[in-house]
């Protein structure tokens, strides 16, 4: 049975974005400048738990709240950004009851906003475009189980990602939109202002095996909301249950932790751990419905209901 709430103050800019070959030339323009940009400065807002560990040979940050046994969440970050980029974000959610661990991957270290093909061709990426993310969180998955950490993990068999941007995709490859990618034991995906472009133009996104996806935009994220919420674009495309979330006046930077991101952060954090706890705790579903004062679109579709 499909819920579905919808409101319509929502901007969207005015390009045809069903036209995949040329009429998104525009957009993905701005795409080259957006990722090209400086990103702000983060300002640290961590109140649980971080460690640095090397794991499987990628060194990683987990955050946790104390001693206990928490639901796993992977975390990848934005293309040349680092995990303490997010660290509003993975602190709310590691503060709620989840251990979160997140690799930094090679962009992280060359500062690379650059990926292997580019923004402006997402037509020819491939299972191997920027696959040493893949590659960093199975080494994670694999070496993670017997590691010091996994005393903290609830279930190795049922795993959360959570990806900002160029992690977005990373997640949505990990949960078999790149079929080599695939890892079966990540079940819930979050991908907030996720870079989605080449799977929705590949007829990719259907292929994702995961049971649970939630997605988040901004009505300013002017190079990724639009074609994440249109009709038949990645949010449509993908099966339930599924949740998308557009915040009025967001732009892609929203989810950092610079001077304009942390806004949001209270509201985006709101659904993230009402997702995870419904999907990785048996918790309620109900909360995911409600329209938090930020929100202008909402979307949601359960499965079992």
């Amino acid at each position: 049975m499909k819920y579905a709430l919808a409101f319509t103050g929502i901007s969207r800019p005015a390009v045809n974005t069903t036209d995949h070959s040329t009429s998104g030339v525009s957009v993905l323009r701005r795409i080259c400048l957006i990722f090209a940009l400086a990103l702000f400065p983060a300002v640290s807002a961590v109140g649980d738990i971080l460690t640095t560990e090397t794991i499987g040979g990628v060194e990683v940050e987990i955050r946790r709240a104390g001693n206990g046994i928490y639901p796993l969440v992977i975390f990848s970050h934005g293309m040349g950004d680092c995990p303490g980029g997010n660290d509003g974000i993975q602190s709310r959610l590691a503060d709620a009851g989840y251990i979160v661990v997140a690799p930094k991957h090679d962009d992280c270290y060359s500062g690379s906003r650059t990926p292997d093909v580019a923004w402006t061709d997402p037509e020819n990426w491939t299972d191997q475009t920027n696959r040493e993310r893949r590659d960093d969180i199975h080494a994670v998955l694999d070496a993670l189980p017997w590691s010091s950490y996994a005393q903290y993990v609830q279930d190795f068999g049922q795993i959360g990602c959570m990806g900002y941007s160029m992690g977005g995709y990373t997640c949505m490859g990990l949960a078999g939109a790149w079929g080599s990618w695939t890892r079966s034991e990540i079940r819930a995906v979050a991908a907030l202002s996720p870079w989605h472009r080449p799977y929705l133009v590949q007829y990719r996104v259907g292929d994702m095996t995961n049971d649970q996806t939630l997605y988040q935009g901004g009505t300013l994220d002017i190079a990724i909301t639009p074609e994440l919420i249109q009709a038949n674009g990645t949010y449509d495309q993908t099966s339930p249950a599924k949740y998308v979330q557009v915040f009025d006046g967001a732009g892609h930077f929203a989810w950092r932790d610079g001077l304009l991101g942390p806004t949001y952060h209270a509201q985006m954090a709101y659904y993230l751990i009402s997702f995870f706890n419904a999907y990785l705790q048996d918790g309620p579903v109900v909360d995911l419905e409600a329209t938090q004062s930020q929100v202008s679109t909402l979307n949601y579709e359960h499965v079992g209901c």
